[in-house]
């Protein structure tokens, strides 16, 4: 007997029947009674079966209609539409209601704070206006290169050539709501770059919204760091999102592509990866390790088809495998005209955002720094309502650089006159002035008095705050040395900080759940991390200038410090040796950490240390550090240079270092700036008259440190082109300048003894993922066959160099062999400059067959090279085969 559609389709919809209509049964069965598709006999069977619950009464119902036939079941669905049209309309009605609830509690979720309240408010739906505007770059995938500096050092380098898509905060939100988007799009910015408040943002118009079908859920993995036991996808949503919970297993099952799911902070999750033998799990019901839900998520397992926003710190990018990253955007902070915007909008009056922004823009370092939003943040702080206030009329001031060419004019003026400027220039002055202000102006109970009263008390506030001020420091040292940024109330038990005022001011707190107690935790973090390494680069100089150990009573777990031997250690050497010498010995050692850790992470630490040892810069914070005695420690008399000649003597010992990295020695040229080193304003004078080809010639080339010249480059993010020809550059310069040298759109390094070594240097730099250059032009620098050999491998990997310029080199036919060989997959060079190289006819036909396969090459120049009369015609005929190929030679 043939099967009915009425009976197939019961059949086809079976799982689906039992699932959804299962409570509807006794409902089903009196209708089905009432119009005679069911008999009483059947009635009892069906609910003979009541003991094994609903859904198996309903599986009878279903087998006892399908032995009936077409008719009864025909009948079935005809009342089965009947109660989903019953059910429909008010479960689309209460799902629609819990949707809107859940937009409100995410909006108050993520509401947007400003932490000091400097503007005396939050800023509310409405205010989204205020936020400035702020730049992305976005590309497909991404390449991530090993991480060797401070993150901080990178800020501006985006700017200088725009090589990948530039976008704006509503070109990310339309592309992640949008129907279309689908798979692992990834948001990289370094700390305070605004990456948390861009997710705030998105979440918080997307609930203003009404015409958008994506539904938001937002984890953070703060909050999955803390889930110890395996539980499924679906229950953990519905425990964070219990409002959700009678309608999220029908949401995830029927389209997850309706979801935006924002996992924030992928550089927190304390829980290893692993995307190679992670178990495959689809099931979103299945209980798993947090690690294995978070990988089958990106994987695209779980939930298939669903849009996931990552964001990350740079340094753990690359634990997401970058096959799986379909859009990566870079957060690249804020452009010089986007950081006035925002001073104008944060300061207090427009006359007070122009002095902070004259003050900004004339000096280098600090507009470099203001590219992070925290970092603005900070300076508005540091300087609201006047910043001279903050910084004694007798804090020297450095020059700023106002240009590579301009400046080379001014500097020595600028240094004749630089008492007449109170205002703070270095990094270590501006975040003295921050805490002086955090102090003075936003302590809870301090508001009382006018501003010049509460100025005239700072010296009496700084001392009465010194104990737990230093007590925070001490805190923050301990979690730079053990690379931890979040702490628990034990640790501010242990260093003396519950419940204090300023604890509170500089610390942001975030509530942990337990949910193997069901309890809250309350973790906390500094409100930016540079906060963090100021503060503990504060605490080390002032127990370093007290006679005391930086080290004891830390309790460090980090293994680096045996406390219990040190002590007695410590004990017989401080008996030993004179207090100047062990205060040298531990500012030595605070240097020696920062070039341990060639991940650049205590770079930022090292520069505060340096700048707080220049006695002038601690006047700001006069009343926190100690008087009397110990201050002889620094053994600095009156003279025009307040910095000690022992710090001095100390970082350029560490600069001619040959054990140190590249990276590391432009730390230490930051660390120069910030001791307000004279000496180094004069060399970078000498150093801007070389770029800006005011000076050539390699005996004026004696006793430069190339790192100097990485350190100005990275101050100067207008300069395109770089050329060093004929200034005696060998291959320690050039590895000393391997920071900067990816940055320059040409790279002119004619003239200079590079040879093969200095090849090696090269080849790093067009490996480098972020590397722009186009142009490269190694004029004469004595590469020979084996440095070209060295290239040649490198540009294989490389896509932006399309001008090669290698005149008088010496390759050979060997080294015209290794150019043939890159020119059969190379697709990027377009014009190869080979003059004077002793190339013969061999090295000719080996070239002639490689650009045959390549059609991308249009200028290939030899002239002055060993080809015979019959070479040159043959090369001359084979130039008439390709009219897009320009090919110049001689005999």
């Amino acid at each position: 007997m043939a099967v009915g559609a009425c009976c197939t389709e019961i059949q086809q919809t079976r799982v689906e029947l039992v699932e959804n209509y299962s409570k509807h049964l006794t409902h089903l069965l009196d209708v089905l009674f009432n119009v005679g598709a069911l008999t009483e006999e059947d009635l009892s069977l069906i609910r003979g079966s009541a003991v094994k619950g609903e859904r198996e009464c309903m599986r009878a119902l279903l087998d006892v209609l399908n032995g009936r036939g077409e008719e009864s079941c025909r009948a079935f669905l005809y009342v089965l539409q009947s109660v989903r049209d019953d059910t429909t309309k008010p479960g689309q009605a209460n799902r629609q209601k819990h949707l809107k609830k859940h937009k409100d509690i995410l909006a108050r979720q993520h509401s947007l704070v400003d932490y000091l309240s400097i503007r005396g408010h939050n800023l509310g739906q409405d205010e989204i206006w205020y936020l400035t505007d702020i730049t992305f770059s976005r590309q497909a995938g991404y390449a991530s290169p090993t991480q060797c500096r401070h993150e901080s050092a990178a800020v501006g380098d985006a700017f200088r050539t725009q090589k990948d898509e530039i976008c704006v905060f509503r070109d990310v939100y339309e592309n992640l709501l949008s129907n279309l988007s689908s798979g692992v799009n990834m948001l990289s910015g370094v700390a305070g770059s605004g990456k948390t408040t861009v997710v705030r943002r998105l979440v918080r118009e997307w609930a203003a919204e009404t015409t958008s079908s994506k539904i938001v859920l937002s984890l953070s993995f703060r909050e999955l760091n803390l889930i110890t036991q395996e539980q499924s996808l679906q229950d953990l949503l519905s425990d964070h999102y219990i409002h959700l919970k009678p309608y999220l297993q029908e949401l995830l099952s029927s389209n997850p592509t309706q979801f935006l799911l924002i996992l924030d902070g992928l550089d927190e999750f304390c829980y290893p990866l692993n995307f190679e033998h992670t178990p495959k799990c689809s099931n979103p019901e299945r209980a798993q390790p947090i690690q294995s839900i978070v990988v089958n998520l990106i994987k695209g397992n779980l939930l298939p088809g669903v849009s996931i926003f990552l964001t990350s710190r740079p340094h753990a990018v690359s634990k997401v495998p970058p096959v799986l990253v379909s859009q990566f955007y870079s957060l690249l902070g804020f452009s010089s005209a986007q950081q006035k915007q925002y001073f104008e909008q944060n300061c207090s009056s427009p006359e007070a955002a122009a002095a902070v922004w004259a003050s900004v823009s004339s000096h280098k370092p600090l507009l470099l720094m203001c590219h992070i939003p925290a970092f603005c943040w900070i300076v508005s702080t540091a300087l609201h309502d006047g910043g001279s206030c903050l910084c004694p009329d007798s804090v020297r001031a450095m020059p700023g650089e106002k240009g590579v060419i301009e400046e080379a004019n001014q500097l020595n003026s600028s240094l004749e006159s630089s008492e007449e400027s109170s205002k703070p220039v270095t990094i270590t002055e501006i975040y003295c002035c921050f805490v002086k202000s955090i102090l003075l102006f936003h302590v809870q109970g301090r508001s009382e008095g006018s501003h010049h009263t509460r100025l005239q008390h700072a010296p009496h506030v700084l001392g009465e705050m010194q104990p737990i001020l230093k007590n925070l420091g001490a805190m923050a040292f301990k979690g730079l040395l053990e690379r931890r940024f979040i702490f628990e109330s034990s640790d501010l038990s242990s260093f003396n900080l519950d419940s204090t005022k300023l604890s509170q001011v500089f610390l942001f707190e975030i509530l942990k759940e337990d949910r193997a107690s069901l309890t809250f935790e309350k973790g906390f973090h500094f409100i930016h991390t540079s906060v963090q390494e100021f503060l503990a680069a504060l605490y080390y100089v002032f127990q370093s200038l007290s006679g005391s150990d930086p080290f004891l009573g830390l309790k460090l777990s980090t293994g680096w410090y045996l406390q219990s031997a040190f002590k007695q250690m410590a004990s017989a050497f401080n008996k030993l040796c004179r207090p100047r010498r062990l205060f040298r010995r531990r500012i030595k050692k605070a240097l020696c950490y920062g070039e341990r850790h060639q991940s650049g992470h205590m770079d930022l630490f090292c520069r505060f240390v340096c700048g707080l040892l220049v006695p002038r810069t601690r006047l700001i914070l006069n009343g926190f550090f100690p008087d009397g005695p110990k201050m002889h420690l620094l053994h600095c008399q009156s003279s025009p240079d307040p910095t000690p000649p022992f710090l001095l003597h100390l970082l350029h010992s560490q600069l001619q270092s040959s054990t140190l990295s590249s990276e590391r020695q432009v730390n230490v040229c930051h660390c120069l700036y910030e001791a307000q080193d004279n000496g180094l304003s004069q060399r970078l004078q000498g150093w801007m008259k070389v770029i800006s080809q005011q000076a050539s010639g390699q005996s004026s080339s004696v006793n430069r440190d190339w790192s100097e010249l990485a350190f100005l480059l990275q101050l100067s993010p207008d300069l395109q082109v770089l050329n060093l020809d004929a200034q005696g550059l060998d291959a320690d310069g050039l590895r000393r300048l391997l920071p900067v040298l990816h940055l320059f759109s040409t790279l002119s390094l004619g003239q200079n003894p590079l040879g093969s070594e200095g090849a090696s240097v090269l080849s790093l730099v067009l490996r480098n993922p972020d590397c722009r250059i186009q142009n490269l032009w190694v004029v004469a620098t004595g590469l020979g066959c084996e440095g070209l050999k060295i290239l040649v491998e490198a540009l294989k990997e490389n896509h932006t160099v399309t001008d090669l310029r290698m005149a008088i080199n010496k390759i050979g036919d060997d080294g015209a062999g290794y150019l043939a060989e890159l020119l059969r997959t190379n697709c990027t060079l377009t014009d190869i400059r080979l003059r004077d190289n002793l190339v013969t006819d061999k090295g000719a036909e080996v070239l002639m067959a490689a650009l045959k396969e390549n059609t991308t090459l249009e200028y290939l120049w030899m002239f002055d090279n060993k080809f015979t009369k019959d070479g040159v015609k043959k090369l001359k005929e084979f130039a008439k085969t390709r009219p897009n190929l320009d090919i110049k030679v001689c005999v």
